[in-house]
């Protein structure tokens, strides 16, 4: 993974990218006139295309990354806390497909928790059609990703239920 530190074409903004090889952007936090914004819960603001390098762009350790990732991310850890506490390894839940991310699916639990889970698994056993936004995922708690707020999940299937978020 690379680090980097680019700034926005409006003044005082600032963008923080984890990006790979392809330059594939895993975490973000955005920095502007409307205060801060990150990949996660709930702004999930994450750069859809190749992050593009400019000049004036920096890499920057992934210890700096790591900073300004902790302290923008810091308003939702209790949040974070509570819905670790509800989703224990080993439970059965029910979710929506909320969107696709580099690291996976992302299916929306209830109102402040989220999950993912294992893209190229999913698709192995789902109808094309199935795997949209708005379809019901049932799959089984397996760990955390303390990075991202997301609880991990496995044996995961798409119903074929569409939900109403």
């Amino acid at each position: 993974m690379k680090y980097i530190k680019a700034n926005g074409f409006e003044d005082n903004e600032l963008y923080y990218f984890e990006i790979n090889e392809r330059g594939a952007a895993y975490r973000q936090v955005s920095l502007g006139q409307e205060g801060c914004r990150v990949s996660i819960a709930p702004d999930f603001q994450l750069c859809e295309t190749e992050v593009e390098i400019f000049d004036g762009d920096e890499e920057i350790t992934p210890e700096a990354f790591e900073e300004v990732w902790h302290t923008a991310v810091e308003p939702y850890k209790n949040a974070w806390e509570e819905t670790k506490r509800q989703y224990r390894p080993g439970t059965t839940v029910t979710g929506t497909i909320q969107m696709f991310y580099p690291q996976g699916v992302i299916i929306r639990l209830d109102g402040e928790s989220y999950a993912v889970a294992n893209d190229p698994v999913l698709r192995m056993h789902t109808p094309p059609a199935w795997m949209y936004p708005g379809y019901q995922v049932e799959g089984t708690v397996c760990g955390a990703d303390e990075s991202n707020f997301w609880i991990k999940l496995e044996s995961c299937r798409v119903t074929g239920k569409r939900t109403d978020s």
